[in-house]
């Protein structure tokens, strides 16, 4: 059987650029990957008032998946951060087997989050401590602690000039779906993390009833070590390095 198309969906701020340095490794690393698509947040460089909220977020997701569903792909969705329980919100019906999915045999078969935000249907957003708000516009309060503290200083200036700012409001709605109900997830859990602590880590892993990957790292490991983590990746897939 093929190898499935990998869908990654960042998390805040830094849009799709980070993660390019883990596709690299997990082609090395599984050379029978060959498709990845990036479903960017559409909040990302948007400010407040009037701007896209998590319930776009998901919906901007949901549109770069459902194309790939009806086209008979098979996918594993690779949320980080928030990217996690948005993308879980955006998969209604797209899982394998499922209504929208079924005719064309595709669809979603795993999900795989990374220091990702697990919420369960009804639950709100959490209040976000680490977003420094200026107007409408919302930073990390600081990056170089929370975001590059393990990244090498290189690396670190070359990506912060990706930083984009989110929303200050939109984020205070519930969580609609979640995706990993229907189909397997596994849940790589940064133990350095400063944005996303490993003990709610823990428990947002244990609420998805993932399989656990633990490794030594903050909350870019897919900048201080792609390698690393595009194994770790890999090995959730089943595939062979």
């Amino acid at each position: 059987m093929a190898s499935p198309t990998i869908v990654i969906v960042p998390g805040l701020w830094l849009g799709p650029r980070p993660y390019e340095l883990l596709v690299e490794e997990m082609k090395k690393a599984a050379p029978s990957l060959t498709d990845f698509v990036y479903a960017s947040l559409v909040s990302t460089g948007k400010s407040s008032p009037g701007n896209p909220t998590m319930y776009d977020d998901a919906m901007g997701i949901r549109e770069v998946i459902k194309p790939l569903v009806e086209a008979g792909i098979r996918l594993v969705v690779v949320g980080h951060s928030a990217g996690a329980f948005l993308s879980a919100m955006a998969t209604e019906d797209l899982e394998i087997g499922e209504k929208l999915a079924a005719p064309s045999g595709g669809g979603v078969e795993r999900f795989i989050f990374i220091a990702g935000g697990i919420l369960p249907v009804g639950a709100p957003h959490p209040p976000m401590a680490f977003l420094d708000v200026k107007g409408g516009e919302g930073y990390c309060r600081d990056p170089d602690e929370l975001l590059f503290h393990d990244v090498d200083d290189t690396v670190a200036r070359k990506y912060e000039e990706f930083f984009r700012c989110q929303p200050a409001e939109g984020w205070a709605g519930h969580c609609t779906y979640t995706g990993w109900e229907k189909v397997p997830s596994s849940y790589i859990l940064s133990e350095h993390d400063r944005v996303v602590p490993p003990q709610v880590q823990e428990m947002c892993a244990g609420l998805a009833g993932s399989d656990v990957i633990r490794i030594p790292a903050g909350h870019m490991p897919m900048l201080s070590d792609p390698k690393m983590l595009a194994k770790k990746v890999v090995g959730c897939l089943g595939l062979k390095e």
